[in-house]
């Protein structure tokens, strides 16, 4: 059977399962908005993903890679929680404007690290979500996305993907799943039509492919170079 493919590096949406303490016995304490500020930034994450920390209304909020924002609560200083799911976020270093410089993701038993982006890679990621809220508001799709669905059905079918035009987490990925898509591409015969169907919450352009016999649910993202750094794969009736 065809398994989904898809790469993500999500905090919601992930077990609660690992060490951390319950949600339950986590305190929230009141910092005000100078002291918050000082966490506010882009972190590259070891994992590839960025993780862009804002504040609006005296609220922090964790947004990783292309996910939605998550509310983050303070405990102690450089100390945050999460409620929606079991995640700890710690900030240690300060920079000359007195700024952290690290982050650590606690999660499932793991620790995700990071280190503070520069300015303009902070500029550009907001830009980048505010870009991404418009376009879930006005369902408009990547540009250039349906022909980037064509292509990597078509590089699917022949075995040979394109990897300069994936991240090197979706590379990866495609390489350890292809024998699988392609005999599956293979096996659902020619495209017959490919349709766009609306833009999913967290982002990603959904389309149904119609093939021969059968059909595909495909969602993908594309990076701000065009690249695809997200993709899941699903059959439908």
């Amino acid at each position: 059977m065809l398994r989904s493919f898809i790469v993500t590096l999500l905090l919601a949406g992930l077990s609660h399962a690992g060490t951390a303490s319950p949600l339950q016995q986590r305190k929230e304490i009141t910092l005000d908005s100078k002291a918050l500020a000082r966490y506010v930034g882009a972190y590259q994450m070891a994992g590839g993903a960025a993780m862009l920390i804002t504040l609006e209304n005296n609220q922090l909020s964790g947004k990783l890679g292309n996910q939605q924002a998550i509310p983050m609560f303070p405990e102690a200083e450089g100390k945050f929680f999460l409620k929606v799911v079991d995640a700890q976020l710690d900030f240690s270093g300060n920079d000359e404007w007195g700024r952290t410089t690290e982050i650590v993701l606690h999660q499932n038993g793991r620790d995700l690290s990071g280190k503070r982006l520069p300015d303009a890679d902070y500029k550009r990621l907001v830009d980048a979500a505010a870009d991404l809220a418009r376009r879930v508001k006005e369902q408009k799709p990547f540009p250039g996305g349906e022909a980037a669905v064509r292509r990597i059905i078509e590089e699917f079918r022949t075995g040979k993907p394109n990897y300069d035009l994936q991240t090197p987490q979706m590379a990866a990925a495609t390489e350890k799943q292809l024998p699988q898509f392609q005999a599956g591409v293979q096996r659902l015969g020619a495209v017959q039509s490919v349709t766009f169907t609306g833009v999913g919450p967290a982002g990603a352009d959904i389309y149904t492919i119609k093939f021969e016999n059968g059909s595909w649910e495909f969602r993908l993202t594309l990076n701000a170079e065009g690249k695809l750094e997200g993709a899941n794969i699903r059959p439908v009736n």
